[in-house]
């Protein structure tokens, strides 16, 4: 079979069907990521053909992602099973989406109508998917691309140069996760691969595998090496943590939560998320160190309710600081409104706050001038709208109110916080078990949900913990 001449084919237009699909591919797609950048992207808008290489595991997510980020019309082949649902496979039936499980009968199927698309100056983008632990998926994906890639120069005597660019994610989970990144790495030129003379075919198109292998396996959004340890050792606290309080309950068994450690399965999960959805590991990094924080901050409640006086071991005490916090609170906010004027006026004046520039006896002075002059004109509005008798019982309720403030302003900060903290902490304390539960539950999902789609083999136990 021979290639047409690229200089002889004019471009096609994109079908009107194709962008009326992706018009709406991106407006719904910015409900859930309005933040999706596509790095280097003037590499990807050159004009002829193009083999895009991906191996993000969320293979159906990622290719609506790609498609609303290019102007370029993709042909996107799926690994099969990837494609959910009855809305879903519609969609990726309308924007030219094909499956493909990487057997060599399906490959050999697939080779026609690529050397087509790219004998037409076209985009492929080829997903990888889940890599087994076997490493089978990835290195077929690999031999694929590369085989399209030689076929088309050899095919198309050298006027198809197909350039391959590997692509690399850091796609969050929607708006509240970070921020969505798509890589597009130096490209690898198939040409540069083809073999000289006296050299044989199948070794050169080895070393392009080879090439393709090295450049689809790292993750430039991948974490540091030092911080996949910190993570571990997180996740295997945790595991310990709520280990020590269930095994609590069981006083008799000898197993102790410190001798647990993450089983092998996840640490090889950890590793390969690293490499292929880097993502989810900030995810579950920050929700992490959001429940470290959120321990800390009930921890921190339980000191200040511990630390703030013996008076809580009274009664008595107890019972009437929460009398005074409930029946004192109107005549508070009596008083705040009362000198709510007075307020104001110090705060617009700099009054409020002590200023080493000025005088504190003159500053004092003006302040109670300026409370003085506040009662003076709110005694006249009442005079002027209620009478003489009104005026002169509000006049009384002025500084009592005031006095009265400032011992509720006592009692807040000395009483009723403590009250209140000893009364939350209960349910604050449950709600950090209960997310740190949750996360680690995540954890376990998302691990054994990697495990299925992967096809892991029948081995050894696959828990979290061994």
């Amino acid at each position: 079979m021979s290639l047409q001449n690229p200089r002889r084919v004019q471009s096609r237009d994109i079908p009107f069907f194709y962008r009326l699909m992706r018009a709406v591919v991106r407006s719904s797609l910015w409900i859930f990521f309005p933040r999706l950048r596509l790095l280097n992207r003037e590499r990807l808008e050159q004009t002829g053909p193009a083999l895009l290489l991906i191996s993000h595991p969320r293979g159906f997510a990622a290719s609506l992602l790609l498609v609303s980020a290019l102007d370029r019309q993709a042909h996107c082949l799926l690994p099969s099973g990837k494609v959910h649902g009855f809305f879903c496979k519609l969609a990726a039936r309308a924007l030219g989406m094909r499956t493909l499980d990487f057997t060599p009968e399906q490959q050999d199927a697939s080779i026609a109508p690529c050397m087509n698309l790219l004998a037409n100056q076209e985009v492929i983008a080829l997903f990888a998917g889940d890599a087994p632990p076997n490493g089978y998926q990835r290195p077929q994906a690999a031999d694929l691309a590369a085989r399209l890639a030689v076929e088309a120069i050899l095919q198309g005597q050298e006027d198809i140069q197909p350039i391959i660019y590997p692509l690399h994610w850091f796609l969050g989970t929607g708006r509240r996760g970070p921020e969505s990144l798509v890589y597009v790495d130096a490209p690898i030129q198939a040409k540069d691969f083809l073999p000289k003379v006296g050299e044989d075919l199948a070794e050169a198109s080895q070393q392009l595998v080879e090439a393709i292998r090295t450049a689809i396996s790292a993750n430039i959004f991948g974490l540091a090496e030092q911080e996949l340890d910190n993570l571990t050792g997180e996740l295997e606290d945790l595991s310990r943590e709520d280990l020590r309080l269930e095994w609590a309950h069981h006083p008799t068994w000898k197993q102790r939560p410190e001798d647990l450690k993450l089983s092998s399965f996840a640490r090889e999960w950890i590793v390969e998320e690293n490499y292929t959805n880097p993502a989810r590991l900030v995810e579950l990094r920050e929700a992490v160190d959001a429940y470290r924080e959120a321990r800390r901050q009930c921890a921190l409640e339980e000191f200040i309710t511990e630390v703030s006086g013996p008076w809580q071991a009274s009664g008595t005490k107890v019972a009437a600081a929460w009398v005074e916090t409930v029946l004192g609170f109107p005549a508070a906010l009596y008083g705040l409104v009362n000198h709510l004027p007075a307020v104001i006026a110090l705060w617009a004046s700099g009054l409020f706050k002590n200023s080493p520039r000025r005088d504190p006896k003159v500053e004092w002075l003006l302040r109670i001038f300026i409370v003085l002059s506040s009662y003076t004109a709110q005694v006249f509005i009442v005079h002027f709208w209620w009478g003489r008798a009104a005026a002169g019982y509000y006049t009384l309720t002025l500084p009592v109110s005031g006095a009265y403030l400032w011992r509720y302003r006592w009692l807040v900060r000395h009483r009723t916080h403590v009250l209140v903290r000893k009364v939350l902490h209960p349910g604050r304390s449950v709600r950090v078990t209960q997310e740190r539960k949750n996360l680690l539950d995540t954890f376990s999902r998302e691990f054994e949900r990697s495990l299925r789609s992967s096809h892991a083999p029948n081995g050894p136990s696959t828990d979290l913990a061994q």
